[in-house]
Parts: structure tokens; C-alpha cells; sequence
């Protein structure tokens, strides 16, 4: 086991990194843009309107994975994993280049067109989903997409620390630092991980495939429930997670290095859930038993944030929040992946990434405005949309019964054509 958590040591710092880009600007952004502490706005621009840009900025990295994750899985399956992955974290540190010298600069246009690029070499977690894919065994294959959880989850939590810790010395140095751990993995990458692709399929590739695998990712019957109730939890993960730093500087008066704390101390229990505790779990039971009730704990347990009076009741929640959520990643990513073929691994992942990031996208993008005027809502939309989801998730696989057949690459080829026999 320690052996192969080494090999697949480059590989992790790969989804590290990209979910290290998307927290990184949260503890900076807010009060950058909301407070307007970067100089980005004149003084007479109101709350709202500062709000709505945030969210949005927020949103311009979800949208370049939405993209960049079904384009990048696609052109792996034709070029190979390892070209894509090291051609990625090349354009991620192009990206944090430019987004520094946005900040420098105080343009917004080149700070968006910065998260934009950052957000499709971002879509590379795609590609490492089709990795694990192909060197993991029906039997440790839910294990190893639980690694994989365990550096996303730690990346997104410590970005958030990291960047609150280096905008002590301005806004400019968290961009560069990510830029540097970038560098080194780009070239981790390219000495020390090993194709996994046993050989290359000629995958269609489309640079607006984001938008069409959206449809196709409700038009695969098989796929259909499981892609459905993540949307609807990835839609209230958005709304948790991109909007906390907005909650506890209004609730309980945060700074930016308070946050970043907040963050370290979430990244703690994420990472120790994702690599120790939930590991008897999935050994013990099916993904499709423990999915529901990951979702159901998280719906319940966000709203008691709310009611919390002191800053150590807010810690105490944090593990709980931790574990539930270090269930969702790994089980969720298994049942896919499990019905999926091996010829089909590369694509229908990267459909199920477009899925993830068009509601992570969506959620800042609409309610960015709503949550600088109302800052309890991350709360509420978050924990509303976890219930919604475990709900649905029983309603739709309590009609199913018996295992789900693979889906094939003939079948993708066929939903492509339109003549796919839908389900009855």
C-alpha cells in the first residue's frame, strides 16, 4: 500500500494543486473586492454590485474546468494521460503569473481571463480520475479514488490557509507561491509518472464539449441518477464553501489570517478523514449505501453553524462536517467509474467533472450579490441542497435493483448519433 501511495505520489500533487487554485483566493478575495481593500473599485460602487463581481470571479474558475475537464479527459484518452497532465500544470503556472501581474495592475479583465485559464488546467483532475481508473482493481478502486478525495479535499482547504498566510506580504504572493509549487510538479510529472493508458483511443475532441456533455451526461440511463444527485450536492457544496469566508467575517468578525486558520483546521480533518477514517468504511460497505447517508449527516449538521455562540463551537463542528463530506467524494467517483468501462473510463469521468463544475459554477454566479446583503445564506442553500440530493438519491435507486450494466464506448458513440434506446 505505501509503495503504491508513492508512485501515485505525483499524480495527487497534481489535484492537490488544482484544487489548491480554487481556494486559494477565497480568504483574499473577499476582502479585496467586498471591502475593496485592492483598490479595484471607486468608492461609490455599492455592496451589491461588489458582491455580484466577486461571485463571478469566484464562478470564472469553475467555468474554465467546467470546460477544460471533459476536454482535457477526452484529449487524454487520444494523446495519453501523462502529455495532458504535464501540459496542464504548465498553462496552471502561466495562469498564476498573469493573475499576479492582475493584482499588480488592479485589472479586473486580466485577473478573470487569469482565473478562466487557471480553471481549465484545472480540468486535469479529470485525467487523474481516469488514472486511478486504470491502475486500480475492482477492489481498491473506491480506496484509491479515496486518496485522490483526500488531496482535493487538502488542497482546497489548505489553499485557503496558504493564501490567507502570504497576503500578509500582499495579494500579489499567494499567486506566485502556487505558481512555484506548479513549477515542481510540472516536473515531477515528467520524471516520475508513468503512462497508465494501455493504448490510445481516437476520441472526438470539441472545445465546447462542456456544454453538450451536460446534456449528455442526463441522457446516459445509466448514469443519469448518479449525475443528477451530484449536480444537486455539488450546487450546495458551491454555496457552502465559496461564500464561508463572507459568513464568518460577518457572524463572528474574522480577519483574513482567521479564516486561513479556519481553513488549516477544516484541511486537518479532511485529510485525516479522507486517508484514515473512512477507509474501514468502504471496505465494509457498497458506495451506494454509504453516498445517501454522507449526504443526509452534511444536510443536517450545516445548519447548527447558525447557532453556534463562540469561535471553539464553531471548531467543534468542523470534524463532522469533515467526515461526512470525505464519503461523498470517493463513493460518488466509484460508482461512476464502476459503470463505466475500461474504454470508456477517460470520457465519462470527464462528463462527470463537467457536471461537478457547471454547480460549483453556477452557485456564485447567481447568488454572489444575494450573500454579500445576506450572509447566513451559504448556510441554508448549502444544507438545503445536501438533503434535496439524499433524497433523491434513495427515490431514484430504491427503483433500480441488481446491479447496473457498464457503459460501453459503443454506447457513447451512440448517444453522440442520437439513436441511444433510451431506459423505459
Amino acid at each position: 500500500m505505501f509503495r503504491q501511495i508513492i508512485r501515485l505520489i505525483p499524480l495527487l500533487f497534481t489535484v492537490f494543486i488544482d484544487s489548491l487554485g480554487f481556494g486559494l483566493v477565497f480568504p483574499i478575495f473577499s476582502p479585496m473586492l467586498i471591502d475593496n481593500t485592492g483598490g479595484m473599485f471607486s468608492p461609490d460602487v455599492s455592496l451589491a454590485m461588489r458582491g455580484l463581481v466577486f461571485g463571478v470571479l469566484i464562478s470564472t474558475y469553475c467555468i474554465g474546468q467546467f470546460f477544460g475537464g471533459p476536454l482535457l479527459g477526452a484529449l487524454s484518452d487520444r494523446m495519453g494521460r501523462k502529455k495532458v497532465l504535464v501540459g496542464s500544470m504548465w498553462v496552471a503556472f502561466l495562469a498564476y503569473i498573469m493573475a499576479g501581474f492582475g493584482v499588480i495592475f488592479q485589472s479586473l479583465f486580466v485577473l478573470f481571463f487569469a482565473r478562466l485559464l487557471g480553471g481549465v488546467a484545472a480540468g486535469s483532475y479529470a485525467v487523474a480520475q481516469s488514472v486511478i481508473a486504470d491502475l486500480s482493481t475492482e477492489k481498491n478502486k473506491a480506496k484509491n479514488f479515496g486518496l485522490l478525495g483526500m488531496a482535493w479535499g487538502s488542497g482546497f482547504v489548505i489553499g485557503p490557509y496558504l493564501g490567507g498566510k502570504l497576503a500578509a506580504f500582499g495579494y500579489t504572493a499567494p499567486f506566485a507561491g502556487a505558481s512555484l509549487f506548479c513549477l515542481v510538479n510540472a516536473i515531477l510529472l515528467i520524471f516520475k509518472l508513468k503512462e497508465s493508458i494501455a493504448r490510445l483511443i481516437p476520441t472526438k475532441i470539441n472545445w465546447f464539449s462542456g456544454i453538450y456533455q451536460i446534456r449528455r451526461a442526463f441522457s446516459l440511463p445509466h448514469l443519469r441518477s448518479i449525475f443528477i444527485v451530484m449536480f444537486i450536492f455539488y450546487l450546495g457544496w458551491g454555496f457552502f464553501t465559496e461564500f464561508s469566508p463572507v459568513f464568518l467575517s460577518r457572524y463572528f468578525g474574522f480577519n483574513v489570517g482567521q479564516i486561513a486558520n479556519f481553513y488549516a483546521w477544516v484541511g486537518l480533518w479532511v485529510a485525516l478523514c479522507q486517508g484514515i477514517l473512512i477507509r474501514p468504511l468502504l471496505k465494509i460497505f457498497a458506495p451506494e449505501k454509504l453516498l445517501p447517508v454522507a449526504l443526509l449527516a452534511l444536510g443536517l449538521i450545516l445548519p447548527i453553524f447558525l447557532f453556534v455562540q463562540g469561535i471553539v463551537s464553531l471548531f467543534w463542528i468542523i470534524p463532522f462536517v469533515a467526515f461526512s463530506q470525505a464519503l461523498i467524494f470517493p463513493t460518488s467517483a466509484t460508482m461512476v467509474s464502476n459503470v463505466s468501462s475500461d474504454e470508456a473510463q477517460g470520457e465519462v469521468l470527464g462528463i462527470y467533472s463537467s457536471v461537478q463544475w457547471a454547480a460549483i459554477a453556477i452557485s456564485p454566479l447567481f447568488s454572489g450579490s444575494l450573500v454579500a446583503l445576506y450572509p447566513h445564506l451559504p448556510i441554508t442553500l448549502g444544507s438545503g441542497c445536501m438533503l434535496i440530493a439524499s433524497g433523491v438519491f434513495v427515490w431514484q435507486y430504491r427503483r433500480k435493483k441488481g446491479a447496473l450494466p457498464k457503459v460501453e464506448k459503443e454506447e457513447l458513440l451512440q448517444e453522440e448519433k442520437g439513436t441511444l434506446p433510451q431506459e423505459e
